[in-house]
């Protein structure tokens, strides 16, 4: 009986470090995901500035520069 006793002390100790374990995977991909996150936003802020810095040529017309105007 002692015996039982020990291996499902035994048994509880080793579920208590893969808990801990499993909560570490958790906070590390928590991070991960906030780290994503940021990362899509930062994407999606960059590529709205190329549409603003494009949009001038779409139109057909180039980019106004002062230099342009005044050597005419």
């Amino acid at each position: 009986m002692q015996q039982a006793i020990e291996e499902v002390n035994h048994i509880i100790e080793t579920l208590k470090e893969t808990l801990e374990d499993m909560e570490e995977v958790l906070e590390t991909l928590e991070l991960a995901e906030r780290q994503q996150n940021a990362d899509q936003q930062e994407v999606e802020t960059l590529r709205r500035a190329l549409r603003q810095l494009r949009r001038p040529r779409e139109d057909g017309r180039p980019p106004r520069r002062e230099d342009a105007t005044s050597s005419g």
